[in-house]
């Protein structure tokens, strides 16, 4: 019964996750459009109610799995000693009891793995332990313990789209003389406008890595197909990411963001915010957008300052929840911030994403070669991992995006001596 239950509800959490990533494009998309901030605020509500069900969903999952385990571990139901208990019990107890008497039993199993071990020691290679002559076997838990990653985040929020050429153009509207006026008279001459067009190219570049393996780790296909799922793809694709955030545009690098991104210089605000913290900055960011027409839709920010951003006090010791900011702060005046380690602690992206455009030529592809160097000799194998993009940044867009130190823009409004 409870293995039919425990299905149930890894099925509700597969649900409510769909859920929870239902209500995120939502939010985005009234973001988008700027829809009331009561419909965001409800949309927001709601999200938090499906993460509260998400996590008792989870805790039930995992009594369950707990229940499950205790019913298997010591009971002697599943032991490998229970024939044994059968056996005696039914004639060894009287045999024993008689002078001389026993009795013989088969031990079900290879009784190595019965015995109880004292140590188990830890060794980098085989040779280095006893293995070749344990009575011993260890268990050993499947998969690979490794170090976290960097999460991918940029990748999410960016523009996306494919290509199937080896180069990406557009058009920009490079100059605009306006002319349109009001005319004096009836006889009065139109103002003449002039616009100015250009084509711009960004050509689609390859990044990859490759790895050694043995013939016989091939054997192993579902080991060897779960690391490459671990390792390789996300490996390419935070190098992918890497460039889309900071590579130079000089090939074989991507057009990177922060690379054309503006400096903060808007002086709207200056020496006008009293004791001016890290949400006054994403909104001073936001204002220096809304001065070239643009409207932000993420800010992009070191974890740690972030976290700044959340333990923010009055002198009373209060926490700071400015108006502009929900009390989770997932929005701040509108716009959400994105955690990423990505973005070096001190800084602050700030922009209207949709203006940067990955376009994949060939999603990420794996190769197996016998091929390269002297593999054939040593019986291995070379794996390659390798995707092809471009980004498409317009140069008529640079003014979307703010990317400054946060000291710069908070030494630039906040008000002096307050």
């Amino acid at each position: 019964m409870e293995v039919k239950d425990l299905k149930v509800i890894t099925d509700q959490i597969n649900e409510e996750i769909k859920r929870m990533n239902g209500l995120y494009a939502e939010i985005q998309k009234e973001i988008v459009k700027k829809a009331p901030v009561e419909r965001i605020e409800d949309l927001i509500k709601k999200n938090e109610a499906s993460e509260m069900k998400l996590m008792s969903l989870s805790g039930q999952f995992d009594n369950l799995e707990l229940k499950l385990k205790d019913r298997t571990i010591g009971n002697k139901k599943f032991s490998l000693f229970s024939d044994f208990e059968k056996a005696y019990k039914e004639k060894g107890k009287d045999l024993a009891k008689s002078p001389g008497g026993n009795f013989v039993f088969e031990m079900k199993g290879n009784p190595r793995y019965l015995l109880k071990a004292s140590t188990i020691d830890e060794a980098t290679e085989l040779s280095d332990s006893d293995m070749g002559t344990a009575v011993v076997v260890p268990m050993r838990t499947p998969g690979v313990e490794a170090l976290p990653d960097r999460r991918i985040t940029l990748l999410d929020i960016m523009g996306r789209g494919v290509t199937g050429s080896n180069r990406v153009t557009w058009i920009e509207r490079s100059a605009r003389t306006e002319g349109a006026a009001a005319v004096t008279n009836d006889y009065g001459q139109y103002g003449q406008s002039d616009m100015t067009y250009i084509m711009k190219v960004a050509e689609v570049e390859k990044i990859g890595t490759f790895v050694k393996v043995t013939n016989e780790a091939l054997e192993d296909w579902d080991e060897l197909m779960t690391q490459i799922r671990n390792e390789l793809f996300p490996m390419v694709e935070r190098a992918l990411e890497s460039e889309c955030y900071s590579g130079s545009g000089t090939a074989p690098h991507l057009d990177g963001i922060i690379t054309t991104a503006k400096a903060y210089s808007s002086t709207a605000l200056n020496k006008s915010i009293q004791s001016a913290n890290n949400m006054d900055l994403i909104v001073a960011a936001c204002n220096q957008l809304e001065e070239y027409n643009y409207f932000a839709n993420y800010a992009m920010i070191n974890p740690t300052d972030y976290r700044k951003m959340l333990l923010s006090k009055g002198t009373t010791g209060n926490y700071v929840v400015p108006p502009f900011a929900d009390p989770s702060r997932l929005l701040i005046d509108g716009v959400r911030p994105v955690r990423s380690n990505l973005v070096t602690a001190g800084q602050l992206l700030v922009g209207d994403f949709s203006k940067v455009t990955l376009y994949i030529k060939r999603n990420i592809e794996v190769k197996i070669w016998d091929q390269d160097s002297t593999d054939p000799e040593y019986d291995l194998k070379t794996i390659t991992a390798s995707v092809r993009a471009a980004v498409k940044f317009p140069t008529v867009h640079q003014y979307a995006f703010v990317y400054d130190a946060l000291a710069d823009i908070q030494s630039a409004i906040e008000l002096v001596g307050g």
